[in-house]
């Protein structure tokens, strides 16, 4: 099972306690973990300088006797180590040896205390009743002979002392992990509000229309932008969708209604019109076809594509296609020229451009494309432009083209169902394409407008 599928059955808020209340578990138990070892540590350590100070004492007060042996000033104040069975004792042995020479009075007649080594470096052993004692080692020396000294005192204080600090501890853990693990609820409540009204005014607006907006926070505002972008582009591409079927809609009759009439007005019907008006239809369903194709590739692209990879190749192929003519192909395409905007489209929107311009073309075709800076700011637009010194386009023809609603296909030979499919596309990416006389030619020059 992959860890969004483990995921998937919580909610947002729950993953957010469940991860919050897991880091305060964590955080609080590795902390007070962390200190309880450091608290230890200290009053062990505390431990082992008292003991300290007191093998200082003991060392003080023992002296070489005159045979050569050890014995011990005692001392008039009371001291643990006088008292039988104390929890407080000392011994002394010579260096190598495993005799006791000396002892204090508390161990009285118990045995010698044999000490084991612990992690600590210091020494545990168990005293004459049993008790758990804890001491230290110490090597001396007295009158030019080495001994040593251990010294030991009770290890029921220190343990009592740190159960006592770790109960402490354990009900301070359990209360910030109880704290923390309700401020984090707290804080998932607050944190995830402005979700919630984002939710619910999406909810809204699946319901009763309009926009989201904004005013859900820093982090949710590029969100819910994003959310009125897509329902922009949705919206668009549905009113689109409507203008492109009532216009095929609209463009069908005439062909039917001829059909119709033909059909009626005689026994049979030519041929020839036929086929003219199945073909009519045809184009037309082929050009609104590209229509909403290009319209839904200019709603979903992302990155930018290299204008030069595409235009260069296409002349190349448009020199192929037309190479009876014997044309001059010339070509000028500025560098790092980028386009937000499908492949497909300007492949379709140039190969019209460019093919129109060979068949008409008397000897030359010149290709253009620049950025042109905006005035205001902003990305710029795209300018390419395809002349040639054919017969072009007079004024009333280019008036026509240019008249608002007029359709491409119904002008004159040679500026048709290319044309209009290449207005048409760039019309989807809020482009323009404008035809005039070439100044430099003489012949038609399209112009084409594209947003980067």
């Amino acid at each position: 099972m992959t860890e969004a599928r483990r995921w998937a059955g919580f909610g947002l808020a729950l993953r957010l306690g469940v991860l919050g209340m897991l880091a305060a578990v964590l955080v609080a138990g590795a902390g007070g973990w962390v200190l309880r070892g450091m608290v230890h540590d200290t009053v062990v350590r505390g431990f082992m300088q008292s003991l300290e100070a007191r093998a200082e004492r003991i060392e003080s007060r023992l002296r070489i006797l005159p045979g050569g042996g050890v014995g011990e000033e005692r001392s008039r104040a009371a001291d643990v180590f006088e008292q039988i069975f104390s929890g407080w004792y000392w011994q002394l042995r010579r260096r190598g040896g495993e005799a006791v020479v000396l002892r204090s009075r508390s161990q009285w007649d118990a045995g010698v205390l044999h000490g084991q080594a612990v992690p600590s470096g210091a020494l545990e052993a168990e005293g004459p009743r049993g008790e758990r004692l804890l001491g230290l080692v110490r090597t001396l020396e007295l009158g030019g002979q080495v001994f040593v000294l251990e010294v030991y005192g009770p290890q029921e204080p220190v343990v009592r002392d740190l159960m006592r600090f770790d109960r402490g501890l354990a009900v301070a853990v359990l209360a910030l992990m109880l704290g923390w693990m309700a401020a984090t609820w707290v804080q998932v409540r607050i944190g995830l509000r402005p979700l919630r009204r984002l939710r619910q005014r999406v909810a809204e607006v699946e319901i009763g229309g309009g926009m989201i907006g904004r005013g859900y926070g820093a982090d949710l505002d590029p969100l819910a932008e994003e959310l009125d972008d897509m329902l922009l582009r949705n919206s668009r591409l549905v009113m689109r969708a409507r203008a492109h079927a009532a216009d095929l809609s609209h463009a069908l009759k005439k062909p039917l209604t001829l059909l119709g009439a033909e059909a009626g007005g005689s026994a049979t019907v030519s041929s020839k019109m036929v086929r003219r008006q199945v073909d009519s239809m045809s184009a037309l369903i082929d050009r609104h076809l590209v229509r909403a194709a290009s319209a839904a590739a200019a709603e979903g692209v992302q990155g930018k594509l290299e204008v030069a990879g595409v235009l260069v190749p296409l002349v190349k192929l448009m020199q192929t296609l037309h190479q009876d003519r014997m044309l001059d192909w010339q070509v000028d395409v500025a560098n790092g020229l980028a386009w937000r905007g499908d492949r497909a489209d300007i492949e379709e929107m140039l190969g019209n451009l460019l093919d129109n311009a060979g068949k008409w073309a008397a000897s030359r075709v010149r290709l253009n494309a620049w950025r042109e800076a905006p005035k205001g700011g902003g990305a710029g637009t795209l300018v390419i432009t395809v002349e040639d010194d054919g017969p072009g386009l007079d004024e009333e023809q280019i008036g026509r083209a240019a008249r608002r609603g007029q359709r491409f296909d119904e002008a004159v030979e040679g500026s048709g169902l290319g044309l209009a499919i290449a207005a048409d596309i760039a019309a989807t990416y809020d482009g323009a394409l404008a035809l005039e006389r070439s100044a430099a030619l003489g012949g038609l020059q399209a112009s084409l407008r594209l947003p980067v």
